[in-house]
């Protein structure tokens, strides 16, 4: 048993906790119909959650529409639920980010990037951190770029300069060498997968994310 507090486990239980207590006694008044009634009326209010949810985030047919409308005549309802569902998910994600944010070393460097850069670097590796694999290689290919335009003066410039163009550069400058230019390559063409309709998993944003640092840390060695 560890001696440190898991926080995301204690607060799993106090809101567990508080959500029994809220019906502690309740439901011991209530017949067993009435108690399927309301299991059926909590289902419909989770799967009317579900739904709001996605139809901000993707097309859907909007077979709960009129029920949000309903839901909408009690202000606050929708806010409060939308606030639970949220709190809960994240609750129960700690654990995995915790594990993922474990699974990567430290990356330093005898310089610092510059802060387009680093914020790049910084989105890839939080929005690997929070699941979110495709979003994660995307960005992975901007922090490179940004790299290299940085290191060869590009950063900021209104003159478009594609990957193989700065890789050739930044090859001839000595900025990279022949291996680290193979991953750089490697890690360029699994974003452009990613942005061409080939879906990647949580392990395959880890690998682009491994390559990435190795070729930042060589890149900002010296």
């Amino acid at each position: 048993m560890t001696p440190f507090l898991i926080c995301s486990e204690e607060v799993q239980e106090f809101l567990d906790s508080q959500f029994d207590a809220r019906f502690d006694g309740y439901y011991d008044e209530l017949s067993p119909e009435e108690r399927e009634n309301i299991q059926h009326g909590w289902q419909l209010v989770r799967t009317t959650v579900d739904d709001i949810i996605a139809s901000r985030e993707m097309v859907t047919e909007g077979k709960f529409a009129a029920l949000e409308k309903q839901l909408e005549k009690t202000p606050d309802w929708i806010p409060a639920l939308l606030d639970e569902r949220f709190t809960r998910d994240i609750i129960k994600s700690v654990r995995g980010y915790v594990s993922r944010t474990m699974e990567l070393s430290r990356l330093e460097g005898c310089r610092i990037p510059s802060e387009t850069t680093n914020s790049y670097l910084r989105e890839a590796v939080r929005t690997y951190i929070f699941g979110f694999p495709q979003a994660s290689i995307a960005l992975s290919r901007a922090a490179l770029e940004q790299a290299l335009k940085e290191e060869l003066g590009h950063q900021g410039g209104e003159i478009f300069v594609d990957m193989n163009s700065l890789l050739d550069e930044a090859e001839g400058a000595g900025v990279i060498d022949g291996v680290i230019r193979k991953a750089a390559r490697k890690m360029a063409s699994e974003a452009d997968a990613v942005l061409h309709e080939k879906p990647a998993d949580l392990p395959k944003a880890y690998d682009v994310l491994l390559m990435l640092r190795g070729v930042l840390q060589h890149i900002y060695a010296d």
